[in-house]
């Protein structure tokens, strides 16, 4: 592929990327805002956790999920627009995201954990809201909700860059790109 068939290429995986952040955008549901908010008295709170929450997730679906390897990195480069263009109208706003980043990208490294890495994200969103000791109704209704949000970031990808289709009759490792 030469070099205009490399750009054209690595534009359309970042559109594809655009639109994939793009279905992730919607508001939070309402009954997760509700729920969150009825745990910190504070709905603005909640729905800034809510939306970390699905941009982490969503990253973390592109890292794992995706057909290609680039598809991350499109999707991290797109979601860093995002995050600068919020960034310039509230300095804070970058701070709070990188932070929050590390904290759910955190979660999922720790090993020897025998915890499923749905309750760690859960304990991450409910200490975003100053919930450190969730009771275990707590952490089952926030692993609930990251489950929710893994879903449709997982139908977003799919529906965006596509489902992987095998030959019944060979294995995965025999077939060559």
């Amino acid at each position: 592929m030469g070099m205009l068939g490399e750009w054209r290429a690595s534009r359309e995986r970042r559109r594809l990327a655009a639109r994939y952040l793009q279905t992730l955008h919607a508001s939070a549901d309402p009954a997760d805002v509700q729920w969150l908010t009825g745990i910190t008295g504070d709905s603005a709170r909640a729905t800034n956790e809510l939306d970390f929450a699905r941009r982490a997730i969503a990253l973390i679906v592109a890292e794992r999920d995706a057909l290609d390897d680039r598809t991350a990195s499109d999707v991290a480069h797109d979601l860093a627009s995002v995050t600068d263009e919020e960034a310039r109208h509230d300095a804070e706003a970058g701070r709070r995201w990188q932070t929050r980043w590390r904290a759910y990208s955190d979660s999922l490294a720790v090993r020897g954990v025998s915890e499923v890495p749905a309750a760690r994200l859960a304990r991450v969103l409910l200490a975003g809201v100053g919930v450190s000791a969730p009771s275990a109704d707590q952490l089952a209704r926030a692993t609930q909700c990251v489950h929710g949000v893994r879903a449709k970031a997982n139908e977003a990808l799919r529906a965006v860059f596509g489902v992987a289709s095998l030959p019944d009759d060979i294995r995965p490792s025999a077939i060559r790109g």
